[in-house]
């Protein structure tokens, strides 16, 4: 998840036609470790030993480890923060981070798992592609064209899509543990069809896009979301081939890699 918030990254930056200051990349691969690790620590301490998912177990087992390494890294991502980025940027990353603090607390003490409050999935895709694209966007300066709005449009419904995957996978793994996730909420059969949807909608904005697309850069990016939807389109069309030792987990989190290819053009 780290590299493919780089890559994004990088995706964006060339998008946009920024340039980023390795700093910013470093601050990035730190911010997105801390707000995920703190979301696997949250779960693992909520289920403790009873847990099912192997990821919380470990965050669990290790917590008096990985606590203290926690940490030192949020703190040394917000130090970064002051002394690198622009004051803008330093604004708008307190205010996300402010959305994200009320979401773990929400998380935290909503013990009766109220639906309203977790459509998690969708929460940590909004965070994740806002947050990559927040600085880029500031240096772009200006309002974004409507293809570029697009481009920003298809990541977060792939990674909402993404997300959804998973949660049809961990279905059993979630019930037991008393998580509420997408398909805890609405059952296999209800979550396919709406991955389908997700994944239909992209491909006609990708179409679009690659219509209305007037350089090769941007024709580059709808190429590379198309790919991102094959990828994914695969994982449910053969959910058997990926069962096994969270194939589906690697495979998902591994479609966020394909746009470090906009690289090569």
């Amino acid at each position: 998840m780290v590299i493919g918030s780089l890559m994004v990254g990088a995706f964006a930056c060339k998008v946009l036609d920024v340039d980023a200051d390795i700093w910013w990349y470093v601050i990035l691969a730190i911010s997105v470790w801390v707000m995920y690790t703190a979301d696997h620590i949250l779960d693992a301490w909520r289920g403790k030993k009873t847990s099912t998912i192997l990821r919380h177990q470990f965050h669990y087992t290790h917590r008096y480890m990985i606590i203290p390494v926690w940490i030192i890294l949020a703190l040394s991502s917000v130090f970064l923060s002051l002394f690198v980025l622009e004051n803008e940027i330093i604004f708008l990353g307190m205010a996300l981070s402010l959305c994200i603090m009320i979401y773990f607390a929400v998380i935290y003490f909503n013990r009766e798992n109220r639906p309203y409050f977790l459509q998690k999935e969708l929460f940590i895709t909004l965070v994740y592609i806002t947050g990559i694209w927040l600085a880029p966007m500031v240096w772009h300066s200006g309002l974004p064209s409507s293809i570029i709005m697009i481009i920003i449009v298809n990541l977060v419904l792939l990674g909402w899509a993404d997300g959804i995957i998973i949660s049809w996978f961990e279905l059993e793994e979630d019930t037991i543990d008393n998580h509420v996730s997408f398909t805890v909420l609405f059952g296999k059969k209800n979550t396919l069809r709406f991955t389908i949807l997700l994944l239909l909608i992209v491909f006609c904005l990708s179409l679009t896009g690659l219509i209305m697309a007037t350089n090769l850069i941007m024709r580059a990016a709808f190429v590379i979301e198309l790919l991102m939807i094959l990828s994914l389109a695969i994982i449910i069309l053969f959910p058997h081939k990926f069962e096994h030792e969270q194939l589906y987990r690697y495979m998902g989190e591994g479609v966020f890699l394909l746009p470090g290819l906009i690289l090569l053009v």
